[in-house]
């Protein structure tokens, strides 16, 4: 029998988001480290089997080297491990963060970077991830296109950065998350970023969700994460959590 598995759900954290350098902008560059350290202290008293940021954790790859370095310690300050992909404000172009900086060295921090996605195992937690590298957000890259047949044996779960379109065929909009590949996964929870506001896409029993973003995107909206509960023959707990 599956053991349970909790798994906190953050993403769209836009770290650099309007800083440029100099004093002046340091107040902006500020506010986003507070939110992103008060998020994972959040995240981290819910005692989590693993935490899953799918994208965007930065807001452009011109992020300032101390941004840079001050996030990966705090991601390898915390007890668990971290499965990442890039989005498409820090996705895998020339010169990108991810290729310069190495996120995957951090001991709990695994990047699932290939253009053709990836499976990263968690054996000790009986579960698999999969998620696939953004190079180029356009309307040819497939965030969800690729996944491996679901195990028998692990929970599966996954990654995505992009837009909810929810038909199959083509569309205008770049990176588009289709429907007919949340139905045909068959897995436990799918994870998605991009879009800011909380979201369930779910399907034919596969749990699939936009967390938000932990900076609200507006003053009447709350940041939000999520913390998802999974045990046997059970469906999966989505619990959402609101960051004042």
């Amino acid at each position: 029998m599956k053991r349970s598995l909790r798994i906190a759900h953050a993403s769209d954290i836009h770290l650099d988001t309007d800083y440029y350098g100099g004093a002046e902008n340091a107040s902006s560059r500020d506010y986003y480290r507070g939110v992103f350290a008060g998020l994972l202290e959040r995240i981290t008293a819910e005692r989590p089997d693993l935490m899953l940021l799918p994208g965007d954790l930065f807001d452009s790859n011109r992020a300032s080297e101390d941004t840079i370095l001050w996030t990966m310690n705090a991601l390898g300050s915390l007890p668990f491990p971290v499965l990442m992909i890039p989005g498409n404000h820090d996705c895998l172009e020339e010169g990108a963060i991810f290729r310069r900086y190495d996120f995957a060295g951090i001991d709990n921090v695994e990047m699932l970077l290939a253009e053709e996605g990836e499976t990263h195992a968690l054996p000790h937690l009986g579960a698999r991830v999969w998620g696939k590298g953004m190079v180029e957000h356009s309307s040819e890259f497939r965030p969800l296109a690729g996944m491996p047949e679901a195990s028998a044996k692990d929970w599966n779960l996954a990654m995505g950065h992009g837009i909810y379109v929810g038909r199959d065929g083509f569309t205008f909009r770049s990176s588009p998350v289709e429907a007919k590949h949340i139905v045909r996964s068959g897995y436990d929870y799918i994870a998605l970023g991009h879009h800011h506001a909380l979201l369930d896409v779910s399907s034919d029993g596969t749990a699939a969700f936009y967390c938000g973003a932990p900076v609200p995107i507006s003053p009447d909206h709350h940041g939000t994460y999520i913390v998802v509960d999974l045990s046997a023959d059970e469906p999966a707990a989505v619990h959402v959590r609101r960051l004042e």
